[in-house]
């Protein structure tokens, strides 16, 4: 068996609930005050895919 290393563009949606003065406010400070309620992935695509143990002097290639 083998190591790969996956790597991925993910498109997630996710709500966040805070107080807030205005819809200004909640969008300014929602990562800092807010709390997640709810994600869902809503893409995702593989962007390469490598062979972590690659027998040629220790280099990563492309599968």
């Amino acid at each position: 068996m083998h190591s790969f290393e996956v790597t991925v563009t993910r498109t997630e949606l996710i709500t966040f609930r805070l107080p807030a003065l205005s819809a200004l406010d909640a969008e300014e400070r929602y990562l800092t005050d807010g709390e997640e309620i709810n994600s869902k992935t809503v893409g995702l695509c593989v962007e390469s895919t490598l062979q972590a143990d690659s027998s040629r002097c220790g280099e990563s290639g492309p599968v």
